[in-house]
């Protein structure tokens, strides 16, 4: 192939990650929605926090951190997804590997499957704590997801050693 039509083409397929920014910018308004359902349950805590027990602080504290970890999700997803079009400053001129502009997708993937267990397990724990208004059928699929989710990270985590070995 000729050196200037590869230029043009190697161009257009890094040109290509712009394709992600409405999807970044629909996870920021996403995190906005997030952060405005954190504030709301904040203010109603606040609010009638007189009047609650022990165990409905506990369960208004556990909405928060779910709210919380959500965020966070949504966040390390939008950081991800801003490395595909963004490089960082070092990736542009060259740095070290340490800062290619390249998303370390192994990571990636077992910090999604961390957030995504913890907020399954928060919300598992939300609805033990609400029993009585829980169906118990829904607590027993609740828990095979968390265990499926768990399961998963562990063996992605596996994989992903094993092929560290190899190399």
């Amino acid at each position: 192939m000729h050196p200037r039509f590869n230029t043009i083409f190697r161009n257009f397929l890094l040109a290509s990650g712009w394709a992600m920014a409405p999807f970044c910018l629909g996870l920021i308004a996403a995190l906005a929605l997030v952060l405005a359902e954190f504030v709301r349950e904040l203010f109603e805590v606040v609010i009638g926090f007189a009047g609650m027990s022990s165990a409905e602080v506990t369960v208004a504290v556990l909405k928060a951190v779910d709210l919380v970890l959500v965020a966070n999700l949504v966040v390390m997803i939008i950081g991800a997804g801003v490395e595909s079009f963004l490089p960082s400053p070092a990736a542009r001129n060259g740095g070290g590997s340490a800062a290619s502009g390249i998303v370390d997708f192994a990571e990636l993937k077992l910090k999604v499957f961390g957030s995504i267990s913890a907020i399954v397990a928060i919300d598992l724990l939300e609805n033990f704590l609400d029993a009585d208004s829980v169906h118990k059928s829904g607590v027993l699929l609740e828990i095979a997801v968390l265990l499926a989710f768990v399961l998963s990270g562990v063996v992605l985590a596996w994989m992903d050693r094993l092929a560290a070995e190899r190399r």
